[in-house]
């Protein structure tokens, strides 16, 4: 079970969006909440704020927010504690990973970025970076997708070349159903179904679907939503693709990337 949760936020919209789910994870597992908030500072001077302040000010905002966030967090569940994290960097999205090595985290919840009427299509510059290089497991959540109560049905793809299933593992241990997807060609349909039976042998728990087509995102999506999946779990031993990124910017549900 997950023991520390890391949770960005800028204290926009789109970042307290993945709360109640982190907390609804936390809950389950006992875990403690860690809410990172990274000032921003210039790139060409790191020591200097993109918004010059007194530094009482900062912290007074920071205090008014974190106090604000703990309300919400104590009304989803009050035995959830919770701490404040603040940074200064001039990328935000390489000190939420630092941040997550140095305190041991070993989960990460984190929001697609919302931006005007195709917010939908977007992950944040942000996101991207702790997706593409991710200390921890990092779930990532659309802004505006439709919230789930619990991860009882998760689905996860899996081809043929895959030596790792990490995946696979983590959705073994967290979810009541698992669905492993396989999309193929038609002479490859003897193999991906000689494959799903073997990771299936000791996984009790575990449905398997081969669907033949040309384009795995698509076809993911479609058997997701046809199965009403509450997420995707993901696995990326190296960094992950543009369709896995793809699959994150339009999936309607959340997104495990292990």
């Amino acid at each position: 079970m997950f023991t520390r949760i890391l949770i960005p936020t800028d204290f926009s919209t789109a970042s307290e969006w993945v709360f109640d789910d982190a907390v609804r994870i936390a809950g389950s597992s006992a875990a403690e909440v860690l809410i990172l908030h990274v000032r921003r500072t210039w790139a060409s001077h790191p020591d200097e704020l993109r918004f010059p302040a007194d530094p009482s000010l900062y912290e007074y905002a920071e205090q008014l927010e974190l106090e604000r966030l703990r309300d919400r967090v104590r009304r989803a569940n009050a035995s959830v504690t919770t701490r404040m994290i603040v940074k200064q960097a001039p990328d935000p999205g390489n000190e939420i990973c630092r941040t997550a090595k140095a305190e041991n985290v070993d989960l990460i919840v984190i929001a697609t970025h919302a931006r005007h009427h195709v917010a939908h299509l977007l992950v944040g510059s942000t996101t991207l970076t702790v997706l593409k290089d991710p200390p921890a497991p990092v779930l990532a959540i659309r802004y505006g997708i439709r919230k789930r109560t619990a991860m009882n049905r998760v689905v996860v793809p899996v081809h043929l070349q895959q030596t790792s299933h990490r995946a696979l593992d983590l959705a073994a241990r967290e979810a009541a159903e698992v669905h492993l997807v396989t999309v193929c060609s038609d002479e490859d349909q003897g193999r991906a179904d000689e494959m799903l039976r073997t990771l299936t042998t000791s996984r009790p728990n575990t449905k398997t679907a081969v669907i033949r087509g040309k384009d795995p995102q698509d076809e993911l999506l479609r058997y997701v939503v046809k199965v009403d999946a509450d997420a995707i779990f993901i696995n990326a031993a190296a960094e992950p693709s543009d369709r896995k990124i793809d699959i994150v910017r339009h999936a309607p549900v959340p997104v495990m990337i292990v």
